[in-house]
């Protein structure tokens, strides 16, 4: 699988991502729920191999998650 990186941003009570470099994207209610979603995307996009995530805050509202 390929990397794929996602700046996300909370506002209120939702949270939304995209794609640096792509056209990925997907929102929800929380950050775990968030990750769920992306994950199911990066694999629908490359599905050859593992899967390994990270999620980094980078403040309260917004952060970093990549899948690779």
């Amino acid at each position: 699988m390929g990397v794929f990186t996602f700046v996300c941003k909370g506002s209120g009570d939702e949270w939304s991502a995209k794609q640096l470099k792509g056209d990925l994207e997907a929102s929800a209610s929380c950050t775990y729920d968030l990750q769920r979603k992306l994950v199911k995307a990066a694999l629908a996009s490359d599905s050859s191999g593992g899967v390994q995530s990270s999620f980094s805050f980078v403040t309260p509202s917004s952060a970093v998650f990549q899948v690779c």
